[in-house]
């Protein structure tokens, strides 16, 4: 299965998008309530400290949305690498943290997961793709002349 670097951070943007949306949703919502139960006669309210963490959530899920989106300008396949396996331990220990969390939203756990799996799939074609290059390339003079130097032939 051939999935490229643009590709899973595309998705892996998208995903953190909806989660961007639903965390501002539940600031909103909870803003709004907090609201509502002030001007009642029965007092109460939410907490000031659960609004203001969904919308650091949001915040958070802003940045981490961008940097996906960002990280599609980068061209160095050995650079683009290491992001994949990052966005790969990234997503696995999301998914991770969300099963250990709330165990009964296992759908929003296998989106991550799957998301991870894309992401170690896509690690693993992009070392084929750099082992090709370096294939393709061949070696240069000068490396020829340390591996023939390392292996005790002198070339006059």
């Amino acid at each position: 299965m051939k999935i490229s670097t643009k590709s899973i951070l595309l998705i892996s943007a998208l995903t953190s998008f909806f989660f961007l949306i639903y965390a501002s949703y539940k600031g909103i919502i909870l803003y709004f309530v907090n609201e509502a139960l002030e001007d009642t006669f029965v007092g109460g309210s939410t907490s000031d400290i659960s609004i203001f963490l969904w919308f650091t959530i949001a915040g958070i899920l802003t940045l981490i949305t961008l940097m996906f989106l960002f990280f599609l300008k980068i061209k160095d396949l050995k650079s683009q690498k290491i992001i994949i396996m990052g966005i790969t331990i990234f997503w696995i220990a999301i998914s991770i943290f969300l099963i250990l969390i709330n165990p009964s939203n296992f759908w929003i756990s296998l989106l991550t997961l799957t998301i991870s799996v894309l992401s170690f799939l896509a690690m693993k074609n992009l070392k084929k793709i750099i082992i090709a290059e370096l294939n393709k390339k061949g070696l240069t003079d000068k490396e020829i002349h340390l591996l023939q130097k390392l292996a005790g032939i002198s070339k006059d």
